[in-house]
């Protein structure tokens, strides 16, 4: 108990020697999911100065997005089957990130950065559904939960901040972060219709302000 009381007390005293900072920003992504196409979203980020180098960083995002697109399962199937599916759907992403970032490019005015991220994914929806009928003129509505979700992901990102934004512990940032999530999908309730895809990628790209704590 005291030898890991001492190595918290330690590792405590030496970030307090470096840099701290932290980030809001807001956020639009591309995504293989069609539900989250254009998703708009927020985050916050705190970030440790390591190295005239090197940092590492944690954050919270959060995406939304409302979309409307056609399903046809049954296309090729006897006529008085369903032949369209018209889903209108709202979809939520809540995830927790850490990176390591090296700076490539660092000087009084601007600097880039590059690294690895990985994170974990909270992924959620409603959609509702218009079910058509192929050689009748029947139309069902009903809703469909695309219930709770968990995928850990994988990716990369790049950063340029341009410094001395209206003071000098102020920066404007500009992210790109590609990434890729894990897991198995799951099915609508009694249908072939995925809720969300498998092998879900997302490229966010993010635009913020950056505030320095404590300089180094």
């Amino acid at each position: 108990m005291k030898t890991a009381l001492i190595l918290f007390l330690a590792i405590s005293f030496a970030f307090s020697c470096f840099g701290q900072e932290i980030e809001f920003c807001s956020s639009l992504n591309t995504s293989s999911e069609v539900r989250f196409q254009n998703a708009k979203g927020v985050g916050v980020q705190y970030q440790q100065i390591l190295s005239k180098k090197n940092k590492i960083g944690i954050g919270i995002h959060f995406n939304s997005r409302c979309s409307q697109f056609d399903f046809l399962p049954y296309i090729d199937a006897d006529p008085n089957l369903i032949v369209a599916l018209k889903i209108h759907s709202h979809s939520e992403r809540f995830s927790f990130s850490a990176n390591f970032q090296n700076l490539v490019l660092d000087n009084e005015n601007v600097s880039i950065s590059i690294g690895p991220e990985i994170s974990y994914n909270l992924l959620w929806g409603l959609d509702r559904v218009v079910e058509k009928f192929g050689v009748s003129s029947d139309i069902r509505n009903y809703k469909e939960y695309i219930h709770l979700t968990k995928h850990p992901g994988v990716g990369f990102f790049s950063k340029v901040e341009i410094k001395n934004v209206f003071s000098p512990k102020l920066s404007l940032c500009l992210t790109f972060r590609p990434e890729y999530l894990i897991g198995k999908n799951t099915l609508f309730f009694g249908s072939e219709a995925p809720a969300f895809y498998r092998g879900l990628s997302f490229t966010e790209f993010q635009i913020g302000f950056k505030y320095r704590i404590k300089q180094q």
